[in-house]
């Protein structure tokens, strides 16, 4: 009888991670928000805002505090997560911090698009918080203002005009079609929408987003990474709705005319990410090679290895930035094989 080898059928053993205490705060994160740890719905919305589709890793992570799979990769999303969540809980002392994460422009870019009427674009690249700027101007505008988040599953028309829908508190009636609901709600009203990620739109859902700025004229806000100015500028009839564009990522830049766009990213996202490798010559270099060779995602890897980086740092193996970014390189590349 051949034996069969311990590891071929196994799941992966779920693991303790290191830093414990995330339990209770990702609890306490759910409870100020009304979500609740023992529905299943409930962690569905968690596992979803953390990347991963099934709510069950998030019960066992909830109930015993173990992850079966990348544990240093869960961490470092929980983490990033809760520490925006509680950033933006913080409210309105952010604001006028020059050092936080909260885009001064993104908050007039938003009023401009109010008064304005019309679709605006705000766009910048990944890993400077558009989204946790976006989502503290709504908490401090909520009467009057819509938010919805695209991921990959929610970019078409009928999705995007559910998550409205939902984020409105409107029900659908009998005969009506949602997009009817939604346009007889916002008609003439107040209401701003703001779509994040909105470079995951389709065609057809921008074609239809412009019908509803023709029949309501409710003001939009898209938000995005750079590639969506090219997506609204391809089509004559998209382009002329556009009545704002804005790059929100210059406002996080020192005038600094000896450095090029990709230097000044790459500075930024060390500086918030690894602050530990601020004026490192090496990790510099890593990063910029990382702009400069991928096609797209490149703010989101480097954001990427610069946290993985910090954690291991601060377990205190590592002592040395440009090192322990060279080690999260290796370790990404080989996950990713």
């Amino acid at each position: 009888m051949k034996s069969t080898p311990a590891n071929s059928s196994k799941p992966a053993a779920a693991e303790q991670l290191p830093n414990p205490t995330l339990v209770d705060s990702l609890l306490r994160h759910m409870k100020h928000n009304g979500l609740d740890p023992a529905s299943m719905k409930d962690r569905g919305i968690i596992g979803k805002r953390l990347g991963y589709q099934d709510g069950t890793q998030v019960y066992r992570f909830i109930t015993a505090g173990k992850w079966a799979g990348d544990v240093q990769k869960f961490e470092t999303r929980l983490e990033s997560y809760l520490s925006n969540e509680m950033r933006i809980e913080g409210g309105g002392d952010l604001i006028d911090d020059p050092a936080s994460f909260i885009l001064p422009g993104m908050f007039a870019f938003l009023d401009q698009v109010r008064v304005t009427g019309n679709i605006g674009v705000a766009h910048g690249p990944g890993g400077i918080s558009k989204t946790c700027a976006c989502r503290l101007y709504v908490k401090q505008n909520k009467a009057k203002t819509l938010y919805i988040h695209l991921y990959t599953w929610t970019r078409r028309q009928g999705c995007i005009v559910r998550e409205l829908l939902k984020a409105a508190g409107l029900n659908l009636g009998r005969g009506e079609s949602p997009e009817t609901i939604l346009a007889r709600h916002l008609r003439d009203s107040e209401t701003m929408l703001i779509i994040d990620n909105a470079q995951r739109m389709t065609r057809h859902a921008r074609d239809w987003l412009r019908d509803f700025l023709d029949l309501t004229g409710t003001p939009i806000a898209l938000v995005g990474n750079p590639e969506i100015i090219d997506q609204w500028a391809k089509c004559d009839q998209h382009k002329r709705v556009v009545g704002l564009k804005r790059d929100v990522s210059l406002d996080l830049f020192d005038p600094d005319p000896a450095l090029n766009t990709s230097e000044r990213t790459v500075q930024l996202l060390i500086k918030r990410h690894l602050p530990e490798a601020a004026g490192n010559a090496s990790v510099k270099k890593q990063a910029l090679k990382i702009i400069t060779e991928k096609n797209s995602g490149a703010c989101g890897a480097v954001v990427m290895h610069a946290k993985l980086a910090h954690l291991m740092l601060q377990g205190g193996k590592i002592k040395d930035p440009a090192e322990a970014f060279t080690l999260a390189s290796t370790q990404l590349i080989q996950e990713a094989a």
